[in-house]
């Protein structure tokens, strides 16, 4: 169902990292411990989602865990947006996968990235695929408007509810319901308040102890300043607390990102499945671009590092290091706060072996190989940072080809590396025009 965001708040694409450290703030690492989802309003009535959410479960003895990979398109039936009043009526149908989707590659990628443990589960049995059908109503009143002669200046205040529900052909059941006080002003919005979560019908050990945990009131408070969206759900009795940190695109049509080619560019993201922190910087260039080409050129420099799992090992980690160079070619789309992006280029990847768990303090030796670089995706204005500076969401896909192959000792395993890569990009992209 689409992300919980007061109905005042436009977002034509919205971008949502969840964690369960967030919410508790220790490393807990159980029930929904990360996930991934992106909306998107592609017209005025309908909106597209798509989510991915990693579940582990470390109670002995159904120890273990599973990933759900989730898509479904929704329409408004109903769409308000008076001056002191914003509601909508929303539904939907989609599919919820229930199996193997990356969940610990992705999971232990980011543990070796920031150094915390990595955790080993094993998946449960349940690969299913289920049609899903869902419903979600929200209200927004205005209870004070900017202005009025009070000791709250141009702050806007509000009370928002939500209510929703969704079922899926193995009957199983989700719903929730809120109410918060909410406060605006430009930019900057505030809310909090009180959410209650239901769920029912679910039979694999990870996912019904999930569900149990998540079947709680909750106190919820909430900031978004810009483009960044920043929330926190702390559970009154259960411990599937967690916390949320966004990025959307917020209506703001502006195209001056669109009328000045930029002076630089620094993009800010990460590599999935293979989980990569991923650094570049962007000069403009007219190497095979005329000066009227509707596309623009830049000469990029890149910087990649990571310890991602060697394939389906989970006691052997590859830490990568790469550096890059090449070209861009970017298209502004319609609407204009769209584009379109393609790059090639070259670099030098080295990787080293590192072991895990029976595996410990095993290194191998490095070798590194040149490398073809490719990459293409999209962009999507998020706000502008002053006069000068554009803040955009960043999604695509981007790839490596080594130079040949390699193999390396660790411990008495022989595995391969230096393999070709193909991995999903999420980020951020700061212009300076």
């Amino acid at each position: 169902m689409p992300p919980s965001l007061p109905p005042i708040i436009e977002r034509n694409l919205e971008l949502v990292l969840s964690n369960d450290y967030f919410g508790s703030g220790g490393s807990v690492d159980n029930f929904r411990t990360q996930q991934v989802t992106l909306a998107a309003k592609p017209a005025a009535r309908w909106s597209l989602l798509l989510d991915h959410s990693v579940l582990t479960l470390s109670k002995v003895p159904n120890a273990g865990r599973t990933d759900q990979l989730s898509a479904s398109v929704g329409y408004d039936l109903l769409s308000n947006n008076d001056a002191g009043r914003n509601g909508r009526v929303t539904v939907g149908t989609g599919f919820r996968s229930t199996g193997e989707f990356s969940g610990q590659r992705i999971q232990n990628g980011f543990h070796r990235l920031v150094d915390s443990k990595v955790l080993i589960f094993p998946y449960t049995d349940t690969q299913r695929t289920d049609a899903t059908a869902w419903f979600d109503a929200e209200y927004f009143t205005t209870l004070r408007q900017p202005g009025d002669a009070t000791s709250f200046g141009d702050w806007r205040l509000g009370a928002w509810w939500r209510i929703n529900s969704l079922v899926t052909s193995d009957a199983q059941w989700d719903a929730s319901a809120a109410l918060y006080a909410v406060a605006n002003r430009r930019s900057l919005a505030l809310w909090f308040g009180l959410r209650s979560d239901w769920r029912s019908g679910y039979d694999d050990p990870v996912l019904r102890e999930t569900a149990a945990a998540e079947d709680d009131l909750a106190v919820v408070a909430g900031l978004r300043f810009g483009a960044l969206v920043i929330e926190t759900v702390q559970q009154l009795n259960n411990e599937a607390s967690y916390g949320q940190v966004r990025l959307i695109s917020s209506g703001d049509k502006r195209s001056s990102s669109t009328a000045r080619i930029p002076r630089f560019g620094l993009e800010v993201g990460f590599l999935l499945p293979d989980v990569h922190l991923h650094l570049a910087g962007r000069t403009p260039v007219a190497l095979f671009t005329a000066g009227h080409s509707d596309w623009r050129e830049s000469a990029f420099v890149s910087f990649d590092y990571g310890e991602p799992q060697h394939r389906d090992n989970n006691s052997v980690f590859v830490r990568s290091v790469q550096l890059g160079g090449g070209l861009e070619w970017q298209r502004t789309l319609r609407p204009a706060w769209l584009s379109a992006y393609g790059s090639l280029g070259a670099g030098w990847r080295d990787e080293r072996l590192i072991g895990d768990g029976a595996l410990a303090g095993e290194k191998s030796s490095s070798v590194g190989r040149a490398v073809l670089l490719a990459g293409t995706g999209i962009r999507v204005d998020a706000s502008h940072l002053g006069s000068r500076w554009n803040l955009r969401i960043q999604l695509g896909v981007t790839g490596w080809l080594p130079f040949g192959d390699a193999d390396l000792q660790l411990g008495e395993l022989t595995l391969p590396v230096q393999n070709p890569a193909l991995n999903i990009m999420l980020g951020t992209t700061f212009d300076f025009e």
